[in-house]
């Protein structure tokens, strides 16, 4: 895959903003925690930290998709009798009817 200089640079610099602003939103959680001010349960904690990871996980797979070849190469048709998958799949099928 070709990198444009260009669009890099602009993401370099729009994602080291947005990370450093999650990071720090991240990091103003923790005197809470060491706070007589506030009480809360384990499953308080737990709920939190879920929820931040399902949602970090979730982003982090949309970036990894573009890496994902396959994905993107794999394309269904249709086959009596069958859905295929993928194009290697489908030359086998071709070239067992023929015989």
């Amino acid at each position: 895959m070709e990198i444009n200089e260009e669009k890099r640079k602009k993401f370099m610099e729009s994602a080291g903003k947005r990370v450093n602003n999650v990071m720090h939103d991240i990091q103003i959680l923790e005197p809470m925690a060491r706070s007589s001010v506030y009480d809360f349960t384990k499953e308080d904690v737990e709920q939190m930290f879920s929820a931040m990871q399902s949602t970090l996980d979730s982003v982090k797979e949309e970036f990894n998709k573009r890496f994902e070849e396959k994905a993107r190469q794999e394309r269904k048709t249709f086959s009596f009798g069958a859905v295929i998958e993928d194009n290697k799949q489908e030359e086998n099928l071709a070239t067992s009817s023929v015989e």
